[in-house]
């Protein structure tokens, strides 16, 4: 009887993992619901993940061992527990290293670059330069109030022209 519920436990929940993983591969996140009052410490997948896991060691340890039907309930129990806690942990930290990827071209005021493509004396023009801004190499187009400014020189960022960055070479010693 107690195999069989166990058993029903984990083919249900393993059943439920295998569509939370294909509806993710499409891009559709089941584990953006949000319980009022529990933050990071609840999430729908590592529940199911618990009751796949504690369902399989129910199912297993009564098969495969000679234990109480009380100690396989508690060995269960405390096997999805650990493992909903590491799943908990690792989701959290798989949601620390997620990026918008937007990326505010006024937060390159102030940094520096190297000229990629020549950019033209006195604003008659724009040139490209590549900047690292918000953890990535990023290539903007810029322009110049001073002489023209060759490629592989390194500029300073110190304003926006019409969505384009304005740079001067960039001298260190100043």
């Amino acid at each position: 009887m107690t195999v069989d519920i166990y058993w029903n436990i984990a083919i249900v929940s393993s059943v439920l993992l295998g569509i939370i993983f294909l509806l993710s591969l499409f891009g559709l996140d089941v584990d953006e619901l949000e319980i009022e009052g529990l933050g990071d410490s609840f999430s729908f997948n590592a529940l199911i993940a618990f009751f796949a896991v504690a369902g399989w060691t129910g199912y297993l340890a009564h098969d495969k061992t000679d234990m109480s039907s009380t100690l396989i309930l508690f060995t269960s129990i405390a096997v999805g527990i650990v493992f909903y806690i590491i799943s908990i942990y690792l989701l959290n930290k798989l949601k620390g290293i997620e990026t918008k990827g937007n990326v505010t071209v006024e937060k390159a005021i102030g940094k520096t670059g190297t000229v990629y493509l020549t950019i033209p004396a006195k604003l008659s023009g724009e040139g490209q330069i590549q900047i690292v801004l918000q953890g990535g190499l990023k290539t903007y187009s810029a322009q110049t109030r001073s002489e023209a400014i060759v490629t592989g020189t390194e500029v300073l960022v110190y304003d926006l022209h019409h969505g384009k960055l304005l740079v001067e070479p960039y001298n260190e010693n100043k």
